[in-house]
């Protein structure tokens, strides 16, 4: 092992804290579609298919959104460390799982910028109960915006005949997925019908079902689940769209960096966000979320910002089951 490689080796303890803050990350479904692999000065990040829920995601698209949340957030806890991690996306022409290599650096410090973000990994949840009235304002948006540029994504505001547009995309992607029995039965089996407690989104963090049928959330049980409260959501808030450049698994990944940039600089702004999925799930109706000015880049999610109380936190899976250390540490 050369001096490097000394230097760069990772404790058992801080192997633990990054693969945890890492597994903080959002993913479809709360499906926890990762893996990590340690090596002394490596970290690889695999996509994991059978935990990946297929008969919505048939591309993976969104699993390599989760993907790219999570190593935002790996990359962030390795700053947090003292070390400097370097970022190979897909290293691997033989193997399409392999989403990521991060390279452990020697000694350096975290940056100003990156040490809210880091702080911020805990606190962030995805919210699916109704906003107050307060408005985000616009100096808070820009600083969204310019976190998911930091990645390399786009956060564009949906307003006026753009607003429409996604707001009919909205009603009629939800309309569509009730309509598909395999699709209300793959989202029963990760809600209602759960194989297992750390996987999936339990009842208590489903949020209230809204009184009005074309309030901006999302019921991610497609109507299955019955004897939750109602709510009167919000019918006004802020909605806004993330792009990416491509639509490759590369461009996945770098919009689930920019994803989770910009859901930790919410975070720490206190601004409440929901992930509006839906909206680019349904294949044809996905292009029709973007504003004309962006027509030549990809939507990769709407997102709903605003004011809103806490929720129960989503389950993870404990960290034996989604991380293996090779080598002497």
């Amino acid at each position: 092992m050369n001096d490097h490689g000394a230097r760069a080796a990772l404790s058992l303890a801080e192997i633990e804290g990054v693969v945890d803050s890492a597994s903080r990350a959002p993913s479809i479904l709360n499906c926890q579609p990762w893996r990590f692999r340690v090596d002394r000065d490596a970290i690889d990040l695999f996509a994991v298919p059978e935990r990946m829920p297929s008969t919505l995601d048939p591309t993976g698209r969104e699993a390599f959104l989760s993907l790219g949340a999570a190593l935002l957030n790996l990359r962030l806890a390795i700053a947090a460390a003292g070390r400097s991690p370097a970022v190979q996306l897909l290293p691997s022409a033989a193997d399409r799982t392999h989403a990521a290599t991060v390279r452990i650096g020697g000694p350096a410090p975290m940056s100003d910028l990156e040490r809210p973000l880091f702080a911020a990994i805990p606190k962030r949840q995805t919210s699916r109960v109704p906003f107050t009235d307060e408005r985000v304002p616009e100096e808070q948006f820009i600083h969204l915006q310019d976190a998911a540029a930091a990645e390399g994504g786009w956060l564009d505001p949906a307003t006026g005949l753009h607003r429409a547009a996604v707001l009919d995309v909205l009603h009629e992607a939800d309309g569509v997925q009730r309509a598909d029995p395999a699709l209300v039965a793959e989202f029963r089996r990760w809600t209602g019908d759960r194989d297992r407690p750390d996987t999936g989104i339990a009842t208590e963090s489903l949020g209230p079902r809204p009184n009005n049928p074309s309030a901006v959330v999302r019921d991610l049980t497609l109507g299955s689940v019955r004897g939750r409260p109602s709510a009167e959501f919000e019918t006004d808030g802020l909605l806004a769209v993330l792009l990416t450049t491509g639509d490759t698994p590369a461009d996945w990944l770098r919009g689930g960096l920019a994803l989770q940039r910009a859901l930790l600089t919410a975070t720490s702004l206190g601004i409440s966000v929901g992930l509006l999925s839906h909206g680019t799930e349904v294949t044809n109706l996905r292009p029709l979320v973007r504003d004309a000015g962006s027509r030549w880049r990809f939507p990769q999610i709407v997102l709903r910002l605003g004011h809103g109380p806490a929720m129960p936190p989503t389950p993870r899976l404990p960290l034996a089951e989604i991380v293996s250390v090779v080598g002497a540490h």
